[in-house]
């Protein structure tokens, strides 16, 4: 089965306008949505939903069936995943993407109300365009250390702003993939939340 990365893997670091306002702290309910490149939906005839709460140096990301699949604690540095609820830590080992080509478009989205910005990046026969929301933003430096692949990558290259939707295509593999936010739920976390038996909200 073919996964939609954590957010975006293999993005260079570049400067973008920097969101005002606080960091946020809360949940973004994501859909996704497989396809053939010639338009058949694969997998599910219902768009799985995922459940990703950040709070300061924390997260952590919810399956479809409201299973925990990552967590990340920041005072630790340490990523886990989780197979049939049994978490496993993720070796820090290197982090860093390959080369891609990334372009900041002048293409603009609203999603959910927020203004979102554009940017491609190109690796290969992999193509990624990722809707950034300034408005929604988290410390940069909080996750720079964070093992998750392209997830501190990402935050560099949009200054903290969280996307709120990533279109994939793999040509080589005929597939696209589409994660997009459909509800932000701003809310105070505890840090005790990002725990691997914390409960999900």
């Amino acid at each position: 089965m073919i996964k939609l990365p954590s957010f975006c893997a293999l993005l260079l670091l570049a400067n973008f306008p920097v969101g005002s306002g606080a960091e946020f702290s809360g949940c973004i309910v994501y859909e996704n949505e497989y396809q053939m490149l010639a338009g058949e939906t694969l997998y599910y005839a219902v768009k799985p939903k995922n459940w990703f709460y950040i709070q300061g140096d924390n997260f952590k990301l919810y399956d479809r069936n409201k299973q925990l699949e990552e967590l990340y604690t920041g005072d630790t540095n340490a990523l886990y995943t989780f197979a049939k609820g049994q978490p496993r830590l993720v070796a820090d080992t290197a982090r860093r993407p390959g080369p891609a080509a990334l372009t900041c478009l002048p293409t603009t989205a609203t999603i959910l109300g927020y203004r979102c910005h554009l940017l491609r990046f190109t690796a290969g026969q992999v193509s990624t365009l990722v809707f950034y929301a300034p408005e929604l933003h988290v410390s940069v430096a909080a996750f720079s250390h964070c093992p998750a692949p392209g997830w501190a990558e990402l935050l560099q290259a949009t200054d903290g702003a969280l996307p709120l939707r990533t279109i994939t295509i793999d040509t080589q593999h005929d597939v696209s993939a589409t994660r997009e936010a459909i509800a932000v739920l701003p809310m105070s976390l505890a840090t005790n939340e990002f725990t691997t038996t914390a409960p999900m909200r």
